[in-house]
């Protein structure tokens, strides 16, 4: 059935069992009858559109997830966490509920899930969180498009997009999906950043646009696939310091990309598992002692220094993330080309592609 079709089905059959429970009087078939509500409550939360535009006509499995990928793949289920955090989701969703922007079909466990669990597992600081990131994603209409399909560095026809990446050599900054059953892999060429210049022509009102860009389509992307497959993904960047002088830091701009970090944290909850730092040069220990307290405490604590290209045991670690035929050479990978493709050509990874 088409999904609007699937969601009358399953309205249908939830408002026959509730009358059939309300007549039901033995505790035992009652029991039974509100595991059926659940099952039907869940399969319309699995195989419908989400309510999100990325997902339109497209089957979820978060009750029916995937088998790991490899063997280092360690995702969590979605099914299992929502399991576990079952009462507090409920409770995050009863307050929610109050919220006019508040839509069921979108802002549905998984969504609400993601905010609970960056909130330190407290709902009342969750639900602050996600009532926040609903007033976020309205004034900036994120709810509009599936922007998936256009590469992140290449929606220039936006001024204050054009500016940020006016900024950035070729390469600084490849936004990729080598897998669609993995995630985000976001790399970074720090010395390929002119951090000066963007001092110089990206105040924090246009950079905020440009960083919003940027982690929504990343955001889309973990989303589809977190659905896709039932496993909780989430994003991993590899930034590469070589050839970074201290001369090309720009400290002050650095700190206008941590105001705007600050602004976005609510809106886009869970995304990041870490930032791996390759190459860093030996004074780089400096300014990250200045740096640290004002950057956002969940993105400090994700944070690790790797050698990747010498280290056997590091580079492994990325094998969790990427393959090594799709790592890039500079990474310790396989992958010679340079910047990376931003989306892989296996199949299923755009199957909106031309919409």
């Amino acid at each position: 059935p088409k999904p609007s079709e699937q969601k009358a089905s399953n309205r249908e059959h939830i408002i026959i069992i509730k009358d059939t429970i309300a007549s039901t009087t033995a505790p035992m078939h009652r029991f039974i009858l509100k595991r059926l509500t659940l099952i039907v409550l869940l399969f319309g939360t699995a195989t419908g559109s989400g309510g999100w535009p990325w997902m339109k006509g497209v089957d979820m499995r978060l009750d029916s997830p995937i088998d790991p990928v490899c063997k280092e793949d360690i995702r969590p289920t979605v099914l299992e966490l929502i399991q576990e955090h079952r009462k507090s989701i409920d409770k995050i969703k009863k307050g929610l509920q109050k919220d006019p922007l508040y839509r069921a079909e979108k802002h549905d466990d998984l969504w609400i899930l993601r905010f609970f669990l960056s909130s330190k597992k407290k709902a009342k600081a969750a639900l602050k969180a996600a009532t926040s990131a609903l007033e976020f994603r309205k004034k900036y209409n994120l709810d509009a498009a599936d922007i998936r399909q256009q590469p992140a560095t290449l929606k220039l026809n936006h001024a204050s997009i054009k500016k940020f990446f006016s900024c950035c050599r070729k390469g600084a900054m490849s936004f990729t999906v080598p897998d669609p059953q993995r995630g985000v892999v976001t790399y970074f060429d720090y010395a390929g950043i002119n951090q000066h210049k963007m001092m110089e022509i990206l105040p924090l009102d246009e950079r905020l646009i440009a960083l919003i860009y940027v982690t929504e389509w990343s955001f889309q992307w973990l989303d589809y696939i977190t659905r896709t497959t039932g496993r909780y993904t989430l994003e991993v960047r590899l930034l590469d310091m070589k050839g970074f002088q201290i001369s090309d830091a720009n400290f002050e701009s650095v700190l206008i990309d941590g105001k705007a970090m600050r602004i976005m944290e609510d809106a886009y909850p869970q995304m990041l598992e870490s930032i791996y730092i390759t190459n860093s040069p030996a004074w780089l220990q400096i300014p990250w002692r200045i740096l640290r307290p004002v950057l956002p405490k969940r993105v400090i604590s994700k944070i690790d220094f790797i050698s990747p290209e010498t280290n056997e045991e590091e580079r492994h670690r990325l094998s969790r993330f990427v393959t090594a035929e799709d790592l890039p050479v500079r990474f310790g990978g396989k992958n010679p080309q340079w910047p990376v493709p931003p989306l892989s050509t296996k199949d299923g990874v755009c199957p909106n592609d031309g919409a």
